[in-house]
This record gives C-alpha cells, structure tokens and sequence, in this order.
C-alpha cells in the first residue's frame, strides 16, 4: 500500500476498435449473458484496480472501508458474508487496513470472540477520495446510457441480484 492520497485525476478510458473487447463481442458466447455479466464484471475491475491503485487501495480494501464507512459498528464477520471471502481472509484484510491507520479492530461487547470495525478519521479522509474515482469509473462505464437506461438497469440489476 502506498498511503496516503497519490490521487489520480483522470480514468483511463479504452479506445474504440479495441481488437480484445472486438474478439470478445464476435466470440459464439457474445451473447449469452454470463458471459457479458462476466465481461462487463472484467472491465469493472480492471478500471477500478487501475483507479483505486492511484490512492494506494486494491478492490477489496475499497469495498472494506466503503463496507465500514456506511455504518456504525459493524462486525467483521459481516463483512465476510458480504465479500464472499473465508473469515481467515477477511482478518488478514482488516489487520493490513487497521495497521495503516484507516480502521480499527474492537473486541465486541456482546461476544468477545467478534470484532467490531470502525473507519478512522484518515480512513474516512481515504474512502471519500477513492470514491470519487469509483464513480469516475461508474460514469465512464456507463456514459453510453440514457439517464433513463441507467435507471432501468439498476432496476433491473437489484431484482436479479442474489442478495436480500
């Protein structure tokens, strides 16, 4: 991790004609939908990856501080159930984030073998500027939509998510 704030400006965007994106679209699985789902999910995290690096954060860290941020006193067993990663990895994940002084790590007062999770005041100055280049990528990714399009398929995306 390369704290603090080594902000980038501006998010790559790939140039029209890209022979990669091309061969994905003519591929025989172009059109079944785990494969766009997959390819689409591809392209999120590469410019996300490439967005976040810039503030010394990977997806992960970013989606753990976004995870902490947007609550108070959250456990970390939680957060192990909402990335969909094994506890052991979740425990790595947050000592590397409380090491860097953007969260800390609270025995529970209701179960001593739980933690609970809270952003620092560096972690929040963090999370605010990762997310501005978060929705960078968000826009740019969708830039081709109507605003009207957006709204559909957001719509659309949380009916057929497998979250409550």
């Amino acid at each position: 991790m390369n704290f603090p704030y080594q902000q980038r400006t501006t998010i790559p965007t790939p140039q029209p004609g890209n022979p990669s994106r091309m061969a994905a679209q003519d591929s025989p699985l172009g059109e079944e939908l785990f494969f766009m789902v997959e390819q689409i999910h591809h392209e999120f995290h590469t410019r996300m990856h490439t967005a976040l690096t810039g503030v010394g954060l990977d997806v992960r860290q970013y989606t753990t501080l976004a995870f902490i941020a947007t609550g108070t006193g959250r456990a970390q067993n939680d957060l192990a159930t909402i990335l969909h990663l094994d506890p052991s990895q979740v425990v790595k994940l947050t000592k590397t984030l409380e090491a860097a002084g953007l969260l800390t790590r609270d025995t529970s007062s209701q179960d001593r073998r739980s933690k609970m999770l809270q952003i620092t005041d560096e972690g929040q100055e963090l999370y605010t500027q990762a997310t501005a280049l978060v929705r960078q990528v968000q826009e740019s990714l969708t830039a081709a939509l109507s605003r009207r399009d957006r709204k559909a398929l957001d719509s659309l995306l949380h009916r057929i998510r497998p979250l409550p």
